[in-house]
């Protein structure tokens, strides 16, 4: 799912929460909790060693489908789960709820929008892959057809360039 969808989404929610229990608070943690989890997409970017950073080459190579790892080790559900069934819990203060509805609302865009297995979402998996995200993807988002064409296009283009990667 793109950063700015994530972004308007989670400004919506933020402002929801904010007027629903008139709390500052809980607006500031909807949002962001609803966009901070992406943080995890820079650590993948300088893991696969995509070369200097920018702002336009970083969204080029996550929204193209471009790493040849799929780390996103905040996007693992082993942890997201436990913390959306305690922030759902009526004793917790209200912004914790709302940091609660953000996260909830960005995984489930993700898990809707981002072609990924909804299996790929737990780290575990991941980990027993390899982080390899032929493994992982089902499908393309448009993000990714506009660079690839489709999604047997991808898998070749994939495999062809782990094929030029030296051995590990």
């Amino acid at each position: 799912m793109s950063p700015g969808r994530h972004v308007l989404v989670s400004g919506l929610v933020a402002t929801g929460c904010g007027c629903l229990w008139q709390s500052p608070a809980a607006a500031a943690a909807a949002f962001v909790a609803g966009t901070a989890i992406d943080v995890d997409h820079f650590l993948d970017f300088s893991l696969n060693r995509m070369g200097p950073f920018s702002v336009r080459r970083f969204i080029d190579v996550c929204s193209g489908f471009r790493l040849r790892r799929l780390y996103l080790l905040a996007h693992s559900l082993e942890w997201i789960v436990p913390f959306l069934l305690w922030a759902a819990l009526p004793s917790q203060p209200r912004w914790i709820q709302a940091a609660g509805v953000g996260l909830g609302l960005h995984m489930l865009m993700d898990l809707i929008g981002n072609g990924m297995l909804p299996q790929a979402y737990f780290l575990s998996f991941r980990i027993a892959r390899r982080f390899d995200p032929l493994d992982c993807i089902f499908q393309l988002p448009a993000e990714a057809v506009a660079v690839w064409g489709d999604l047997p296009a991808w898998r070749r283009g994939m495999l062809a360039d782990r094929r030029r990667l030296p051995r590990r």
